[in-house]
């Protein structure tokens, strides 16, 4: 009998559950959910994107980001105007309230992530976040 996590899609979808579970309770107190985490991280580490490249960072359907980030514009942590040279999407630039939330936001990161790799030592953790790294921007570069 082999275990449930020899399947890495296995493995995959606990540490995006659990994950997600961790800073949901983390962020509570921040006013954020998971998901909106994940996009004030997003925006602030690039200052401005367009809607669609944060679409394609995180590999969501585009009404789902699109929801989450009304959500966020609406709480005051992101402002959207007109692209200037597409009139059809919009800008995404982070407010000060995210900015000011972002370091808050990435601790919590970094303290589900020493969660998720307790067992681990720091040079297994360091290669560990390098494939990470490495299978999501090749997963985004491959786009739908």
């Amino acid at each position: 009998m082999t275990s449930t996590m020899d399947d890495p899609f296995k493995s995959i979808s606990v540490l995006y559950r659990k994950s997600h579970i961790w800073l949901n309770v983390a962020c509570a107190d921040l006013g954020l959910t998971a998901a909106q985490a994940v996009v004030i991280l997003i925006v602030c580490d690039f200052g401005t994107l367009t809607q669609d490249e944060v679409t394609k960072r995180l590999g969501l359907d585009k009404s789902v980001v699109a929801k989450t980030l009304a959500k966020l514009e609406e709480s005051g942590f992101l402002e959207r105007s007109t692209n200037a040279r597409d009139k059809r999407t919009y800008d995404i630039r982070p407010t000060e309230r995210a900015l000011g939330v972002y370091p808050l936001v990435r601790e919590h990161v970094g303290e589900c992530f020493a969660r998720m790799t307790s067992a681990m030592g720091e040079e297994d953790r360091a290669e560990f976040r390098r494939l990470l790294t490495l299978a999501a921007e090749t997963t985004i570069e491959q786009g739908d």
